[in-house]
């Protein structure tokens, strides 16, 4: 019965301080001293009050303390493109507000500034006087950049810089000096790797645990204070809420940065979405962002005992998996709602309740998957800028993919005419989220499976629509899943049919999302071209009117063709000394013959995404499912020369090597 906050405590260490070297950075005098000190806090991707190490060292120390966060305006102009989805918005709101009342509960608030960081501070710091700014590091190479010319600002203007260490596990420095400055190339690299570092740090008390109040924000300022603000106040800030909408959102009143109200929480209408999406939500709301809502799913999670004492079994394949569960943490971790550390600790903490205490064997490495595949994909991704492309990517191969608007169009719209990842792709973008499971089968069917587009244009969308889409996992999914990277066993591509019939055998979850598709029995459910035109007439589904007829006359013979591309280009790949060259890969690709998209049916314009369908509800099984025959036996779409009954066993290990980076099913 103990609270989150109290399960969160029981795992950290008396032993630790927020002056740990592990925790914090210091850039400049530490906060000693005759003077006010005035500190301003950050939040970027750490919206939580804990295991939030510079957070913690500025409440401590400083005698005025003001919450930021900036929403950039580049980001907004982004939205006025429709770059971000609306389910990502309405997240970043919901942990934005949850944030501002958990500070106000300490006597403080959160402060939005409109604006981009460098400009933001060279105003506001010294006007606000401040002689502290505090944030916790980002691993990414854009974030490192963007903290370094932060830095260097605040040392121009005198202002000391505090930095912690929370967005992953370890340290990425600590790792690469583990490693002897040697980037691990593969996952069994890195767990040895881990295996020499020993466990990571534990998470920092949290703030609620520290006083009853924070240092409260300096009194608000007045005009006649700074009389010289307006004169060299920026157009670079972007509009407000007590700015007028009919300017174009490039500038704002002056008096704004003086008037404490324009610090307010955004509205989803001031961040560019128009009334209808931001009135529209799935129902029900299956995600609500915040620290509140990711330390209870947390609890809920650790309550399932059951799955850590067993963990390493086969995984289950049932359809009830694939919706999101009060258990999902993706969304959380990505947004800095949750510390991964405090998952770790509270992973640790519950194994060795259940294998016999602290005398126990150190937990195994697998018990941590998830937690530990994200890692390992921010250690890759920290020092090399073009993670997300394929040009200048070192550790990319130079697969000459096409570019294809109107497949990538069909698959981006769920109008490839497969069930199975139209009715993924619906779920995307309908609610921002997907089960791992599902990400590999849309993802492997556009680039290397059968269409054998660009990895780097759906690694985009999803960054766009997916909620817990992070740049380093999700960039090393689509690098992983295309072949691009990381797994060099691709002879062999699984069929969607397949895939879905195994893990959605009884069809729910395509009659869940693809509504016009729930009166046909389940033995043409996934292939519902295959139905007779009777059988259509009676489920009132005539295939390409009411669903679009298959993008791809035949799903075996385009996997064919991706697989032999793939072989020549992995041939090719390799010279005489060994040094892969983009120009023979190409060739070879050429050689090897093109794929069948040429001969795809263009499919129907999609249905508008913010008018949800009536659906069955999901967990309840379709009435037609007693009509359902045998299930073909599964095969997979084999390289030339495998024997036929490999199949079977390729076809598991592909699924099961799916399963190996996550934690749980629920967890994803």
């Amino acid at each position: 019965s103990a609270t989150p906050m109290e399960r969160m405590q029981s795992c950290i260490t008396d032993s630790n301080s927020p002056n740990d070297d592990h925790w914090m950075t210091l850039d400049g005098p530490a906060m000693s001293g005759g003077g006010v000190k005035h500190a301003v806090h950050w939040f970027r991707r750490d919206l939580r009050l804990h295991d939030n190490a510079s957070l913690l060292a500025a409440a401590r120390q400083a005698d005025n303390l003001r919450c930021v966060f900036l929403l950039d305006c580049q980001l907004e102009r982004h939205q006025q493109h429709r770059y971000l989805a609306a389910n990502k918005w309405r997240f970043l709101v919901d942990c934005l507000r949850d944030l501002d009342e958990s500070l106000r509960r300490l006597g403080s608030r959160l402060f939005v500034v409109r604006g981009q960081p460098l400009e933001a501070f060279r105003r506001l710091l010294p006007l606000w006087g401040a002689s502290h700014l505090s944030f916790e590091e980002d691993c990414t190479p854009l974030g490192r950049d963007r903290d370094s010319a932060v830095t260097k600002l605040a040392h121009e203007l005198g202002v000391t810089v505090l930095r912690g260490c929370s967005q992953t596990l370890y340290s990425q420095q600590v790792l690469m000096q583990a490693s002897g400055g040697e980037l691990p190339l593969t996952f069994a690299k890195f767990h040895r790797l881990l295996l020499t570092v020993g466990s990571p740090p534990a998470p920092c008390p949290s703030l609620q645990d520290e006083a009853a109040t924070l240092p409260p924000p300096p009194p608000p300022l007045t005009p006649q204070l700074h009389p010289g603000f307006h004169r060299g106040l920026s157009n670079s800030f972007s509009n407000n809420n007590k700015t007028s909408s009919s300017s174009n959102g490039n500038t704002c009143n002056a008096a704004s940065f003086i008037d404490e109200d324009a610090f307010n929480l955004p509205t989803l209408g001031e961040l560019g979405l128009d009334q209808d999406e931001a009135n529209y939500q799935p129902t029900p709301v299956l995600i609500r962002g915040g620290e509140t809502e990711a330390l209870a799913r947390l609890t809920r999670h650790m309550e399932r005992r059951s799955w850590v004492a067993t963990y390493g079994g086969k995984p289950r394949y049932q359809s009830q998996l694939l919706m999101p569960s009060g258990t999902c943490l993706s969304s959380h971790l990505a947004f800095g709602c949750l510390s991964p550390k405090l998952v770790y600790a509270q992973l640790t903490d519950l194994y060795r309740k259940i294998k016999g205490g602290s005398s126990a064997q150190p937990p195994p490495l697998h018990i941590y998957g998830e937690l530990l595949w994200r890692e390992y994909l921010y250690l890759t991704a920290h020092a090399n800028p073009n993670f997300d492309r394929l040009e200048g990517n070192p550790m990319c191969l130079p697969i000459p993919w096409c570019r294809d608007q109107a497949a990538f169009g069909a698959w981006s719209t769920a109008r490839t005419g497969v069930p199975w990842i139209d009715a993924i792709m619906t779920q995307i973008r309908l609610e921002g989220w997907a089960h791992p499971y599902c990400r590999y089968s849309a993802v492997a069917f556009l680039t290397r499976g059968h269409l054998f587009q660009n990895w780097e244009d759906g690694a985009k969308l999803f960054e766009q629509l997916l909620i817990d889409a992070e740049w380093p996992t999700n960039n090393g999914l689509w690098l992983w899943m295309s072949g691009s990277a990381f797994f060099q066993a691709f002879g062999c591509a699984y069929s969607p049919v397949i895939a879905g019939r195994k893990l959605d055998p009884q069809g729910d979850y395509i009659r869940h999302y693809l509504p016009q598709l729930a009166r046909l029995p389940t033995r043409y459910l996934h292939e519902p071209w295959l139905a007779p035109p009777a059988v259509q007439e009676v489920a009132g589904c005539i295939i390409g009117r009411h669903y679009p007829a298959p993008m791809l006359p035949d799903l075996d013979e385009a996997a064919e063709s991706c697989a032999s591309r793939l072989r020549a280009v992995y041939a090719a790949l390799l010279t005489q000394s060994g040094t892969p060259t983009a120009a023979s890969a190409a060739a070879a690709a050429a050689a090897a013959g093109g794929s069948t998209l040429a001969s795809m049916q263009p499919p129907p314009p999609p249905p508008p995404l913010t008018s949800r369908p009536s659906r069955p509800p999901f967990s309840q099984a379709s009435s037609s499912s007693s009509t359902s025959s045998a299930l073909a036996p599964p095969h997979l779409t084999m390289a030339t020369g495998v024997q036929q009954q490999h199949q079977q066993h390729a076809e598991d290990f592909v699924l099961d090597m799916l399963a190996s980076p996550t934690i749980d099913d629920s967890m994803a």
